[in-house]
Formats: structure tokens, sequence, C-alpha cells
């Protein structure tokens, strides 16, 4: 159906904010008026009163509209590309203090190398990193646990300052984990090229879920590793990978065929 660049856009925020906490597709949130006050407390810190209430209004008209069924779920951000992701270690290697290099080098690996949502990053300790069987693994808190591998060359980084950092090992010494911020200053505040990729938390977990579609990961395995519901809410991620399941029909398709 055809939208109005208002409503495409509060649409947009509301798809990126169930995709970031893995509430699965956009039009089945749409119908739950939890899932919409979430957003607009969790997603929407920054807008003014009257703008929350517009979204409201907006995502709970969206909802009942006969065709909301038809909403497609907001593209994901591109992934990081090899040369980005080797200028992202550039830039993470070059920082001004060990305290800051540690930090980067954390959101870094813990996002690209494993997929970490930012709450979950900020919840990591060190004893949720180990070695076993010869990789190393992460142990993901919060509202979906999971086991997660850690890919090379992200995971021996990891591993080494969580060795170091027994307590929690992004920002220690931050009294408060709950907040966006956490992750968001870190990411503002490091120092590059103003013609280099920026790190972002959302490009990162992007770029870990579209590696395992083009390595062809088996869809219900990587929808676990992601934290994620169901194989259809890897549609936003495969629209970047050439050779990968191109409609949530497809997603399901290829589950059952990979389940066979």
């Amino acid at each position: 159906m055809d939208l109005s660049q208002r409503d495409a856009s509060v649409l947009g925020r509301f798809g990126d904010f169930c995709a970031r906490e893995g509430l699965g597709p956009t039009r089945r949130a749409l119908a739950n008026h939890e899932v919409i006050e979430a957003f607009l407390a969790h997603g929407c810190r920054g807008l003014a009163p009257h703008s929350r209430g517009t979204y409201r209004s907006t995502l709970r008209r969206l909802g009942q509209t006969r065709d909301a069924g038809e909403f497609c779920a907001s593209p994901a951000p591109p992934p990081y590309d090899t040369a980005e992701v080797a200028t992202l270690w550039s830039t993470v290697r070059h920082q001004q203090s060990d305290l800051r290099i540690a930090n980067a080098t954390v959101l870094l690996c813990a996002t690209l190398g494993a997929g970490l949502r930012p709450k979950e990053l900020a919840h990591l300790r060190g004893g949720d990193v180990t070695r076993e069987r010869g990789r190393i693994v992460v142990a993901v808190r919060g509202r979906y646990p999971r086991l997660v591998p850690v890919l090379v060359p992200f995971a021996d980084a990891l591993y080494d300052i969580a060795q170091r950092r027994r307590g929690y090992v992004f920002r220690p010494g931050a009294r408060v984990r709950d907040t966006k911020n956490l992750v968001g200053e870190v990411c503002t505040r490091l120092v590059r090229d103003p013609d280099e990729p920026r790190l972002t938390s959302a490009r990162a977990r992007a770029t870990f879920l579209c590696h395992h579609l083009a390595r062809g990961t088996p869809l219900r395995e990587l929808t676990t590793l992601a934290g994620l519901r169901d194989v259809e809410s890897l549609l936003r991620y495969a629209r970047h990978v050439r050779g990968a399941p191109s409609s949530k029909a497809a997603l399901r398709a290829r589950a059952r065929e990979e389940s066979r």
C-alpha cells in the first residue's frame, strides 16, 4: 500500500526497533499495543511528548489498516565490506588511550563478530566469553539467551579483553547499563578521518548476519544465533546478500528444505 512520507518514516523507525529487539515482523508488532508503547518509551526517548503522541496515533492507525499485512520490513543498514572492516580495525587501534582502545575493540568484536545488540553488549561479562573446543564462544544474556561462536578475526581480541575484565567487559566503570548512550557515546567519540566509515552497532550487527547468510549458515541456526524469533526476520538482511532468499515465503521454503 502507498504510505505518506511521514507514515513511512514512523513505520521505518518502528521496524528498526522491532528488528533490533528481536520482536518479529513489523506487521505483527503493529497489532500489539504493548510493543508500540515499549517503542515509544525506549526507542523514542529523544522525542518531545507531542511527537511521541503523533507516533502512537500513526502506528495504531496503521495497525488497524486492512492491508497492514502488506507492510515490508524496513531495510537493514548495509553491511561493512572487507575494506571498511579493515579501516574500522585501524580506527579502533589508533584511539588516544588504552581505555578507549579496549572499549572500542569490545564494541567492534562483539557486534561484528557475534552480532550482539547494544543491550546485550552492555551486560556482557568476562565469564561469558569462553574458549570451547578451539572456538571462542559468547554466552549472551538478556531476553534471548544463547551461545554464539565469535567470528575470526574478532574472537581472540574479544577473549583477551574478557580475560582482563572479569566484570563487565564493555565500559566496566559505567554505573548505568540500560541506556542507548552507553554504546552510542563510544561510536560518536571515536577519533577518525571524516571520510572513513563510522562504526555503528546496527551496521556491525547487519555485517554479522549478512556474513552468515552469504556463507550459507542454516537459517534456523542463524535465527537462534541472532536472537530472532523467526526466519522471516532475516529478510531485511537477506536483501543485501546476493543469492539469498528474497521474500519471506522463500526464507520459509529454504528453512524447510534445510530441515529435511
